[in-house]
């Protein structure tokens, strides 16, 4: 079994697509369906995130109610990652650094609707 995609709501596509194509994302796909615009990104051949959008939504999107804690990314340049995402838009969360007890360098920022983005690369 793999993992097929990432779903987050935003609400600001345009916003979002911006941000994650600073990143190296491109949009692999897109429908509208109930009206909610459904738009995947893909990045290396890497599974899709999916963003969707629902103009008609009445609620505040809020990664801590979807109880998302954060969406990992296998990079080769943590801090160059880092720093775009920065650059980019995203607030800092963790300076790049090594987490020993995951055998992992790793840095967490957080995208512009607020979910919460790990750039890591195995030791």
């Amino acid at each position: 079994m793999d993992l097929a995609h990432t779903a987050i709501c935003v609400s600001n596509l345009d916003r979002a697509m911006e941000f994650y194509d600073a990143l190296g994302f491109e949009e692999t796909n897109r429908f509208t369906l109930d009206g909610v615009e459904n738009v995947y990104l893909g990045r290396d051949g890497d599974g899709d995130l999916q963003l969707r959008y629902d103009p008609d939504r009445t609620t505040p999107v809020a990664p801590n109610r979807a109880d998302v804690d954060h969406i990992a990314f296998t990079v080769d340049d943590v801090e160059g990652t880092f720093e775009t995402a920065i650059d980019a838009g995203a607030a800092p969360v963790l300076e790049p650094t090594e987490v020993d007890a995951a055998e992992a360098f790793a840095a967490f920022v957080e995208d512009p609707e607020g979910y919460t983005l790990e750039f890591y690369r195995w030791l």
